[in-house]
C-alpha cells in the first residue's frame, strides 16, 4: 500500500489545467465556534503541513476534454473533515458551477464532520446536500470519485448524492 497523495497531486493526476477558485473570506474564531481548546492550533498545524487553508481545494479544470468543478479533499488536513469553511467553499463552488453551466467532480477523501466544531459541522453536510439537489435540478451532472478513505457524511452527501 503504497503514500496517499495529496489534493493537488491527485488534482494533477485528473487535469493538467487546474485553476482553484477564490475561497469565500470569512472570520475563524481562534478554537473555532465551540471554543475548542487547541483547535486553532491543530488548524494551523494542519495547514504548516499540508499547505493548504482548509480541508478542501475547490476550481476548474478540463477532465476528459470537458471543463469541470473540481472539489478535491485534502486528507492531510485534519483527515479531510468538514467544518464550517470548508462548506463556505464547496457552497461557492458548487454556485460556480450553476452560474457557469459545468458539471461537478467530487475527489472525496474525507473522515465526514470535524467534530471541533459539533452540531455546525453536521449543518455542513445538509448545506451540500443541498447544494447538490440545486444542481441536479439545474441539469447539470456530478461524478463523484471516491478515494482513500472516504467515509461518514462526506461519503453520504459528496459520493453518494453524485449520478456517479
Amino acid at each position: 500500500m503504497g503514500e496517499r497523495r495529496s489534493a493537488r497531486e491527485f488534482l494533477a493526476l485528473v487535469t493538467d489545467d487546474f485553476t482553484e477558485l477564490p475561497a469565500p473570506r470569512g472570520e475563524q474564531e481562534p478554537d473555532g465556534p465551540l471554543g475548542w481548546p487547541g483547535y486553532g492550533a491543530a488548524r494551523a498545524r494542519a495547514a504548516d503541513r499540508t499547505g493548504e487553508e482548509e480541508s478542501v481545494v475547490c476550481g476548474t479544470g478540463h477532465v476528459g476534454g470537458v471543463r469541470a468543478v473540481l472539489l478535491a479533499f485534502e486528507f492531510g488536513f485534519l483527515g479531510g473533515s468538514l467544518g464550517r469553511r470548508t462548506g463556505d467553499r464547496l457552497e461557492a463552488a458548487y454556485a460556480y458551477a450553476r452560474a457557469h453551466r459545468l458539471p461537478v467532480v467530487p475527489l472525496v477523501a474525507t473522515g465526514g464532520s470535524r467534530m471541533q466544531e459539533g452540531m455546525l459541522a453536521l449543518t455542513q453536510l445538509q448545506r451540500v446536500a443541498r447544494q447538490s439537489v440545486l444542481t441536479r435540478r439545474a441539469g447539470l451532472p456530478q461524478v463523484a470519485v471516491v478515494r482513500d478513505p472516504a467515509t461518514g457524511g462526506g461519503w453520504a452527501t459528496l459520493g453518494a448524492g453524485a449520478d456517479v
